[in-house]
């Protein structure tokens, strides 16, 4: 009979001991932020010595980093441009419109740290250098569904492609950052199920009204 080997605790691979020390950091900064969060308190919810986490991250503003870079691939791994392309130019992009505004409600430490983040005017997320270049499939897939819009008469001309996606991350991301103070101001409960459904829906309508071609006036000749 083989032998297992008893692990010590309090010991793991390093991969695994780095994606602990993450998660156990992305919880802490939602709850207190980046001045309020303690190392300590990000090794004990890891299970790991505080020097660990300073190996492996170098100090509290490299984990901050690795915690937004973190989040980013997180939201980016919700839209899908496969199924994006599979539905066409209309379905496609109310379908991203949708997935965006999902993905904000359902992960909240995304908004929680976007907020921090702009605070600090994005100075950890200029040093997190693998960002960027996550939005290159998704422009990419933007683009090709805008293009087949265009050839079948559907989407305007003048879409800029960037500007296009922070409109429809922002109508998600506000409801989300602020449906607390909305909800108290003036909005009522926010948090109704049937209020975010119908939120959602109206999101996706109001992006593909935006997109689409306006009619020419009656009579209006071709190429006139």
């Amino acid at each position: 009979m083989a032998i297992r080997q008893r692990r010590i605790r309090g010991t793991r691979d390093a991969e695994g001991a780095k994606a602990a020390i993450l998660a156990a950091a992305v919880g802490e900064f939602t709850a207190k932020g980046l001045a309020g969060a303690r190392m300590d308190e990000i090794a004990r919810r890891a299970e790991v010595a505080k020097g660990l986490v300073f190996h492996h991250f170098g100090s509290k503003e490299g984990l901050w980093t690795a915690a937004l870079e973190h989040i980013y691939a997180l939201l980016r791994a919700g839209q899908d441009e496969t199924a994006l392309d599979a539905l066409g130019p209309v379905e496609g992009m109310r379908r991203l419109a949708h997935d965006t505004f999902r993905l904000f409600r359902a992960h909240p430490e995304i908004v929680a740290l976007m907020n921090e983040e702009n605070l600090h005017r994005a100075r950890h997320l200029r040093a997190a250098k693998a960002v960027p270049g996550l939005y290159n499939p998704l422009f990419a897939t933007i683009e090709r569904l805008l293009a087949a819009g265009r050839a079948r008469g559907l989407f305007r001309e003048d879409v800029d492609v960037t500007a296009l996606y922070v409109a429809m991350s922002g109508l998600g991301y506000f409801y989300c950052a602020n449906r607390w103070t909305l909800s108290a101001a003036f909005a009522g409960d926010l948090f109704q199920s049937e209020r975010i459904d119908a939120y959602e829906a109206m999101l996706g309508e109001m992006v593909v009204a935006y997109l689409r071609k306006p009619a020419s006036p009656p009579g209006t000749a071709r190429g006139a």
